[in-house]
């Protein structure tokens, strides 16, 4: 869907594109999130009020005395999409997010469990400024209330305004 090209080199270079859309309330954001993690081979659509730091990335469950791992939205999609909706209300979970997003892998050592899992795959994030509605005369961080170091993951960043 958005993948690009893989290439052999002596560093890692990730091939798959992060696109922040930031906008308006009303602007169809949502809907194209949606249809892009319908269209993806392994698509996932997570919304941000009801994800968690391990619904994004990896859990671990105990039952009895095993420990196992559950996979989140990113390691799911690995090789997809992974489809971030209401990106601005996921504050709490944006430091969960940056191995994730530039490593393009997951490391957990929780439980006594220790390991790597894969996210290889394009995130496609959609927020609301803060304000409500886009301030032109403000940076985007600035609308968002981002850090500088999740910004600086997104690829490209696209600003919908609803001007009557």
């Amino acid at each position: 869907l958005a993948g690009g090209t893989k290439r052999r080199t002596d560093v890692p270079v990730r091939a798959d594109p992060h696109v922040l859309v930031v906008g308006d309330p009303g602007m169809g954001k949502s809907q194209m999130l949606m249809a892009a993690a319908a269209a993806a081979p392994r698509g996932v659509y997570a919304c941000g009020n009801a994800a968690t730091g391990g619904g994004l990335t990896v859990t671990t469950v105990k039952e009895g005395r095993d420990v196992s791992l559950e996979a989140g939205a990113l390691v799911l999609s690995d090789q997809g999409a992974c489809c971030l909706d209401e990106f601005d209300k996921m504050t709490a979970h944006h430091s969960a997010l940056l191995e994730a997003m530039e490593q393009q892998r997951v490391s957990v050592a929780k439980g006594g469990v220790v390991a790597a899992l894969s996210t290889r795959c394009a995130v496609l994030a959609a927020a609301n400024p803060i304000a409500g509605n886009y301030n032109r005369r403000l940076s985007v961080r600035e609308n968002l209330k981002m850090g500088a170091a999740l910004l600086s993951r997104f690829d490209l960043v696209f600003i919908l305004v609803d001007d009557p």
